[in-house]
């Protein structure tokens, strides 16, 4: 063969090996609105969930691309105030399914749903809510295309349900926690995951290649949605601290008085002004109105450092990441974020 033609031929070959490798072009998914109320109680006897729903999931772990083992079917639905998602994770061993409760936030070895959302359709922001068969939520922001800020703690509600033909996921998001802008009629990214914990399985609705880039640039279009319009977010978190101490009294002591009194009041507060504009406000922000850190054992020289939760300083910090995503995602061990403050 002459050297002429090996070339081609090998340009030809790794063009065949890449398309049989690509995904196929994400299937869009029809949103249905609700004319009735639709009870959160896992229990999918609506209406809107009795139409054809949207299935065919495939892996990224274990075998990258291959069908799902286990069926899934989720519906899209919504009405003037709410989104609502509805899934059903079929399950041949429904006694096998692992469900342990958590804290918020806390990825706990589970079998888990996810339901993540691109309201403003821009391929790099979004939110995205997950939850488990006991009930433990995972909830946070999406950015720079694969980014995800777990701070961002969503006001929602959800229910799930196990049965004998596996479990069922209902949750309703109101549309003052999902920003976009107003329009006639909508598209919006979507994508659905789960995890098969016993099985070490992670599928998608819209296949993701683990070996390649892309994340919220690779959702369904969400269609279907129209006659809604953008609420404002107005959200006003108070909260009261006292404390009170009792220790034996010094005689003649005026400070050592064998009581002392301490309190701290403040508030956290966001209101959207703007379709792209959020004011976030805190006043006498304060550790006592988060929730208790986790007792440690701390036998090294070290300080024990415990991660700031307050809100204010925590939601939307993804604002000062940058560097991450994109073509050539960065997974070096070591390369931290940047610290403004």
């Amino acid at each position: 063969m002459r050297k002429s033609l090996v070339i081609p031929i090998l340009l030809a070959a790794q063009a065949l090996l890449f398309a049989a490798k690509a995904p196929p072009p994400p299937r869009a998914v029809e949103a249905v609105r609700s004319d009735s109320p639709i009870r959160i109680d896992g229990i999918l006897d609506e209406n809107v969930w009795q139409g054809k729903g949207s299935t065919g999931f495939l892996q990224s772990e274990p075998e990258d691309g291959a069908e799902a083992t286990e069926k899934t079917m989720v519906w899209v639905a919504f009405d003037t105030d709410n989104l609502y998602i509805a899934a059903r994770m079929f399950d041949s061993r429904p006694d096998a399914i692992v469900s342990r409760l958590g804290r918020r936030d806390d990825e706990v070895e589970s079998d888990w749903f996810t339901f993540a959302v691109d309201p403003y359709y821009d391929r790099r922001s979004g939110f995205q809510f997950s939850i488990n068969p006991a009930g433990t939520i995972l909830d946070g922001t999406l950015f720079n295309d694969e980014g995800l800020d777990l701070t961002w703690d969503g006001v929602w509600e959800y229910a799930t349900r196990l049965d004998e033909q596996g479990w069922t996921v209902e949750m309703r998001i109101p549309y003052d926690q999902l920003r976009f802008k107003q329009q006639d009629t909508y598209t919006w990214g979507v994508n659905f995951f789960r995890t098969i914990k016993r099985k070490n399985e992670v599928c998608a609705f819209a296949w993701i290649p683990k070996e390649e880039s892309g994340y919220v640039s690779r959702f369904a279009p969400l269609t279907g949605i129209r006659e809604i319009h953008p609420h404002r977010l107005l959200e006003f978190l108070p909260y009261t601290m006292a404390l009170a101490q009792a220790s034996p009294a010094v005689p003649g002591d005026p400070v050592r008085t064998g009581t002392a009194y301490a309190g701290n009041i403040g508030f956290d507060m966001r209101s959207s002004l703007k379709t792209h504009l959020t004011l976030s406000l805190t006043v006498s922000p304060d550790f006592g109105q988060v929730e208790v850190d986790p007792a440690v054992i701390n036998i090294s020289d070290q300080e024990t450092f415990y991660a700031e939760k307050r809100p204010f300083f925590v939601e939307g910090a993804d604002i000062f990441r940058f560097g991450y995503g994109g073509a050539n995602t960065v997974r070096n061990l070591g390369w931290s974020d940047p610290r403004f403050f």
